[in-house]
């Protein structure tokens, strides 16, 4: 059974669209499903300030990145790389199994936004990277 929570976010999704200027941007492609999905992070102090996402996906993957863009706000990155959207879709969510997947594919765009965040800012300038 669906959580209040997830049921929120397929109603009304939270965070969605690109986000200009991102300090961080990861994409993943579903390799069954063939969903994509792009994470969006613009970090303030080292920690993310905001989060957003666009996605050609199912309503699993839609509500998922709305819930953990808004979890991920005030996360340093260490902190953000253990977010595991698959855990909260089996735990939390009440999501079946199936869409499970989904999950998955939210935690692998968030990580690699953090990853992408941390390569950019060691090579620039650190206040356009969100570190100052």
């Amino acid at each position: 059974m669906l959580s209040d929570e997830i049921k929120s976010h397929i109603v009304s999704p939270r965070n969605q669209g690109v986000m200009p200027g991102a300090h961080g941007v990861g994409e993943v492609l579903g390799p069954v499903c063939g969903d994509q999905l792009v994470v969006y992070l613009h970090f303030n102090g080292g920690r993310i300030k905001r989060a957003s996402f666009t996605t050609h996906g199912c309503w699993a993957a839609v509500a998922m990145a709305s819930w953990i863009t808004e979890i991920v706000k005030g996360l340093a990155p260490p902190e953000a790389l253990e977010v595991d959207a698959e855990a909260l879709a089996r735990e939390q969510a009440g999501l079946p199994e199936d869409k499970w997947p989904c999950a998955r594919l939210v935690s692998l765009a968030l990580h690699r936004a953090v990853r992408d965040w941390q390569r950019r800012q060691q090579v620039g300038d650190p206040k356009e990277n969100g570190v100052a």
